[in-house]
């Protein structure tokens, strides 16, 4: 890691709170780098303690702040230099961000403080980071085309890559879900989520966890022990 924005991306993949991270100024920093470390290639942030330079990008603010020969205020410019530091972070990562970008931001912030429900807000924190970006787009785009079974196909296909979704010939109201997955009561969450975001309210949703249904003439779902009875 070199930049200091670096170290809050390394923090969101090891799930430690941005607004826990410490950056500490030191006067004994390496000028080729704006973190400090002792290892230079090591990769994992470890403590929410971050070893700043803080002369290595922004010496025309803190080089008299941080003078050898300033005395008293230590507290006080360690303050300073955290918040600033918080704010570069934010400053850093939104560079280049598209119109689409600052929509999720947004449309994650909503959920996060209950925008969605209660429930949508402890369960949205379930899904892994790096799936829930797309989930987000696909959420966005329901905003576009309104309740679907095609997106919440989409959504089932790649959260869950061995699902699969029917539409009863029967009724055009009624789905059948095949998960694939074992049921737990995080993953129950997760399914109750998702039908209430892509799905019209009055959808009868049917749920198939490890065992397929059985279907005639499809030997894959006839297996004595591993199938269900529809």
């Amino acid at each position: 890691m070199n930049y200091v924005w670096e170290a809050a991306l390394q923090a969101d993949a090891e799930r430690i709170p941005r607004e826990k991270i410490r950056y500490v100024p030191v006067d004994n920093g390496s000028p080729y780098t704006e973190i400090v470390r002792e290892l230079i290639n090591e990769k994992s942030l470890g403590e929410p303690e971050v070893l700043i330079n803080p002369l290595y990008r922004f010496a025309d603010v803190c080089s008299d702040i941080f003078s050898k020969n300033l005395e008293g205020f230590e507290q006080t410019r360690e303050i300073f230099f955290r918040v600033l530091m918080q704010y570069m972070v934010q400053l850093d990562l939104r560079q280049g961000l598209d119109k689409q970008e600052y929509d999720l931001c947004f449309l994650i912030k909503d959920i996060l403080q209950g925008v969605f429900g209660k429930d949508a807000a402890f369960i949205i924190r379930s899904f892994e980071k790096e799936k829930l970006r797309q989930l987000l787009r696909l959420i966005l785009k329901l905003y576009q085309c309104g309740s679907s079974v095609y997106l919440f196909r989409e959504v089932m296909r790649y959260l869950y890559p061995d699902s699969l979704v029917y539409a009863s010939n029967e009724d055009v109201r009624q789905i059948l879900i095949y998960v694939g997955r074992k049921e737990t009561e995080t993953e129950q969450k997760k399914l109750e989520f998702l039908q209430g975001m892509f799905l019209p309210i009055y959808y009868h949703v049917f749920i198939f966890w490890e065992h397929h249904f059985g279907i005639i003439d499809v030997e894959e779902t006839m297996e004595l022990d591993h199938m269900v009875l529809f």
